[in-house]
């Protein structure tokens, strides 16, 4: 939570359950749902109780979502930073995605940065630490007023 003094509701708790049960349901069919390619995972999104809610939601999730809140961090750890067309720029500690290649300075293909170091499993741990929010990391994230009421 983003938020010390922001408390859910009982029902609110109920339905995050329930998103998150469906969520699952539609990973555990098809673990790429979330990051395939758009087109052809889209009849199978469009077609899910999921998306059922989520288009009668006052403002729709669907116009707007980030991936970082779509699946969880083992997922993008373990799956999608196998791929060469992620980057990582260590030093602003943040991804792109592309498969045209990255010439932003900084940015390298995770699996060359993989490649130096001795374990997999340490680099792996090293993403996950580095993707993870945590209280240290919201802290330092710039902050709004507006987000107060949210």
């Amino acid at each position: 939570m983003f938020s010390n003094d922001a408390e859910l509701s009982e029902k609110a708790i109920v339905a995050e359950k329930k998103l998150i049960r469906l969520r699952n349901e539609m990973k555990d069919e098809d673990d790429c749902i979330i990051t395939g390619s758009y087109y052809e995972k889209l009849p199978k999104l469009l077609n899910s109780k999921l998306y059922d809610i989520f288009v009668q939601m006052p403002k729709t999730v669907i116009q707007h979502i980030h991936l970082t809140a779509a699946c969880d961090v083992h997922f993008l750890v373990n799956k999608l930073c196998y791929y060469d067309f992620v980057f990582f720029n260590q030093k602003d500690m943040m991804f792109k995605v592309s498969h045209n290649g990255c010439e932003l300075p900084g940015y390298v293909q995770v699996n060359k940065l993989r490649s130096f170091w001795t374990n997999s499993d340490d680099f792996d741990k090293y993403l996950y630490d580095a993707i993870l929010l945590n209280h240290t990391s919201i802290k330092s994230q710039e902050h709004h007023e507006i987000w107060k009421y949210f």
